[in-house]
């Protein structure tokens, strides 16, 4: 039975290497770019659309 579990398991993530670890830093800034590319112009129409002059 252990030996089948032992099987069965995922193995442990590879260690990332330093390079590996800049890429995937400069990937995610840059996923989330487009979001806050999107989210920026619906909270300032919110804004101004709520703020009467």
């Amino acid at each position: 039975m252990k030996k089948y579990q032992k099987e069965q398991e995922p193995a442990p993530d590879p260690e990332l290497t330093v390079n590996e670890r800049a890429r995937l830093k400069e990937l995610e800034r840059r996923n989330r770019e487009p979001e806050t590319e999107v989210t920026f112009p619906k909270k300032a129409a919110a804004y101004f659309a709520k703020d009467p002059r």
